[in-house]
């Protein structure tokens, strides 16, 4: 007879648990869909020249990342000395990807605090489609937070695909 009353509140517990995982599902799905924007513009030169103004932003500044060129079994270069300002200052991380063989330009936005639920771990990059390459940036999100508003990194691949990442 005392079983039959915890089958009840287990299955309570059980579907409370799935409610509540299911809402947090379709709140992440949200959040993401209002963070990406995914544009086919009209013409390559069309998404060049908005990639080239958004670039025009951070003239003269030295990227904390500098990628290697594609294909030279080389280091990234992070520069440490620019990380000397106080955290807190970096609210929100920016990329953009300009595919010009698609005329795709993608733009989101990552909060900063969810590169810090990843913990202070380093960053990995994987490099190309289907690529085993793998990099791990030895740069972590307190490392961006502490470099201040501005260029993270700048890199053009060889198909002339573009990346860029600025925080704010």
């Amino acid at each position: 007879m005392a079983v039959k009353k915890w089958v009840p509140i287990v299955a309570g517990i059980v579907i409370f648990v799935v409610i509540v995982g299911l809402g947090l599902i379709a709140g992440l799905v949200v959040m993401v869909k209002r963070q990406v924007n995914v544009q086919t513009v009209a013409s390559a030169e069309a998404g060049e020249a908005q990639f080239q103004q958004q670039l025009a932003r951070f003239a003269g500044q030295k990227a904390l990342i500098e990628l290697p060129e594609e294909g030279r079994d080389v280091e990234p270069v992070v520069h440490r000395e620019m990380a000397t300002h106080e955290t807190g200052r970096v609210s929100a991380v920016q990329v953009w990807v300009w595919v010009p063989r698609d005329r795709r330009l993608v733009r989101f936005t990552l909060p900063m605090w969810t590169l810090r639920l990843g913990g202070n771990g380093p960053i990995e990059l994987h490099t190309g489609e289907g690529s085993f390459r793998t990099m791990t940036l030895k740069v972590t999100a307190e490392d961006v937070d502490r470099s201040g508003p501005g260029l993270v990194l700048e890199h053009t691949g060889r198909r002339g695909e573009r990346l860029l990442v600025w925080s704010e």
